[in-house]
């Protein structure tokens, strides 16, 4: 059985540092948070299996990251060289480089750490005329079924499906083993790809990026009377174009 996995390269979160009205994003690279754990099912069930997990990735090379995702125990890893990319072109090229690899099962993690847009491997799934089951807990593979157990908001849902099929994994399902010396070392010999599509061009294009800033006035309402001040606060709130009910 061989398993498909994609993880993103992404600016870690924890060291972001908004300036002013600008993003200071010359920090440290890692691989995505919850892509650790898509990785992890994947590895696990190569060993389970048997086969080969590749690993595809795409934006951001950083070879540090690469080889942390091979000594985690991916076989090989394909890296898409994409230039401002938005989700379809993305999937588009993801699409492309798994039907030269014909996988059994695609995992991908629940969303990013950056974009957050869990859309990714619905686009792929489609694309690839692949079943897709989102939010996975644990994955159950017999023959040429694979059953899930989803995690919903209220309840626990379990899904069948036959393969090859595309599933997200939630954070949920394991916790990613930390690789040992020997794996660190190994993964320096392992293959690394690199393809390229220029003729994917993306349909949405992302001119700025801020973080949110709140403008305080720092009104003061001094009034011994509860409902004068109530009065108060509402004459200010509707002075700024809030609509009350």
């Amino acid at each position: 059985m061989d398993i498909a996995v994609n993880f993103k390269i992404v600016p870690d979160d924890q060291m972001i540092k908004p300036m002013g009205d600008k993003l200071v994003v010359d920090v440290p690279l890692k691989i995505s948070t919850y892509d650790k754990n898509a990785i992890e099912e994947a590895v696990r069930l190569k060993e389970k299996f048997g086969g080969k997990a590749i690993g595809i990735t795409s934006g951001i090379y950083d070879l540090k990251s690469i080889k942390e995702a091979l000594a985690m125990g991916l076989d090989e890893v394909v890296f898409i060289d994409l230039k401002n990319s938005d989700v379809y072109s993305t999937a588009m090229a993801i699409s492309e480089t798994l039907k030269q690899y014909n996988p059994d099962i695609v995992i991908f993690a629940e969303m990013s750490t950056d974009s957050g847009t869990s859309s990714l491997p619905g686009y792929v799934a489609e694309l690839l005329g692949y079943p897709y089951v989102s939010y996975a807990r644990s994955i159950n593979i017999e023959g040429n079924k694979i059953r899930v157990e989803r995690s919903m908001l209220t309840h626990i849902e379990v899904v069948e499906s036959t393969l090859p099929a595309v599933i997200s994994v939630s954070g949920e399902i394991n916790t990613p083993r930390i690789p040992s010396i020997k794996q660190i070392l190994e993964a320096s010999k392992k293959p690394i790809k690199q393809v390229k599509f220029d003729n994917v061009s993306p349909k949405v294009v992302i001119k700025d990026i801020k973080p949110f800033v709140i403008n305080r006035k720092g009104i003061v309402i001094e009034e011994e009377n509860v409902e004068k001040a109530v009065d108060k606060l509402l004459e200010y709130l509707k002075s700024d174009g809030v609509v009350l009910g």
